[in-house]
């Protein structure tokens, strides 16, 4: 009885023991906070922001009087007009596969920034086929199964991601994208999420063309479905790997650093070509 009691006064013990220590945190300078995640797809769309410190509680300020200046090499292509909010962009011009693009910054108050990167080439796909799937998961709900080959170019790393969603109207009377939950086969694997996207490198396929596999389950009959298959820059791969890393909420995971290209600043420039599928039933 005695040994119980001793140990059910030690966390008081602990408490009354306990100092809080306030630390004076140095200023920073502030930096800007780029983010833009480009397509062939698209045109172009910069966010800018100013950086502030971790334990700030005031929102993000967005920076309103930014050049920002796209270049191919020395050469200016265009400067991008400021559509609201911190938001720039270049109407009717867009990215190109495989160009190498730097992004210059500037702005009052702030350090110069710039970054690099480039959009890859359309991933390559061939043989893609969609049928029932046997054996699900649940006999109540049918699943699909995709299959397509996909080519990976040899001597150079490569990074892709699929997600999949369908057009739903059914709650707000506006369409909207609902994704899907993918379940990779072998021989390749999701190396991790973000979203609703499923992000996989070459490692067991490099320089091969190999027959890939998922399945999900199939929407209401009728409903068309979109599959998106990406291939991405290796900024983004690393961009978004660490993002996802590192804001799951979990006290096992250590901090650390989310991937930034930014010169003198904080964000990511980065590229990314989708092919889009439109599956019918």
């Amino acid at each position: 009885m005695r040994k119980t009691l001793l140990l059910l006064c030690l966390p008081l013990l602990l408490w009354n023991c306990t100092d809080v220590v306030e630390l004076d945190l140095p200023e920073q300078e502030p930096l800007l906070v780029v983010n833009s995640l480009f397509t062939p797809d698209s045109a172009w769309t910069v966010d800018v922001s100013a950086s502030q410190n971790a334990l700030s509680t005031e929102p993000y300020e967005q920076v309103q009087h930014a050049t920002v200046a796209v270049y191919q090499g020395n050469k200016l292509l265009f400067n991008m007009d400021h559509a609201g909010n911190g938001k720039y962009k270049a109407a009717d011009v867009l990215p190109q596969a495989m160009e190498h693009y730097t992004l210059k910054v500037t702005a009052p108050g702030f350090p110069a920034c710039e970054a690099t990167g480039f959009a890859p080439a359309l991933p390559a796909i061939s043989s893609l086929r969609v049928t029932r799937a046997s054996a699900p998961k649940d006999p109540n709900m049918p699943e699909a199964e995709v299959t397509f080959i996909l080519t990976d170019a040899p001597n150079v790393q490569n990074y892709y991601y699929i997600s999949a969603y369908f057009p739903d109207t059914a709650h707000t009377g506006e369409a909207y994208k609902f994704y899907l939950n993918l379940d990779m086969q072998a021989p390749f694997e999701e190396e991790f999420t973000m979203g609703a996207l499923y992000f996989f490198s070459d490692k067991l396929i490099d320089g091969k063309a190999t027959t890939l596999k998922l399945r999900y389950e199939l929407p209401q009959k009728g409903t068309p479905l979109y599959l998106n298959i990406a291939q991405i820059s290796p900024d983004y791969y690393l961009y978004a790997q660490t993002l996802a890393r590192y804001s799951v909420d979990n006290f096992m995971t250590t901090p650390g650093p989310v991937h930034n290209n930014i010169k003198n600043g904080l964000g990511i420039f980065a590229g990314y070509n989708t092919t889009t599928y439109l599956i019918q039933y």
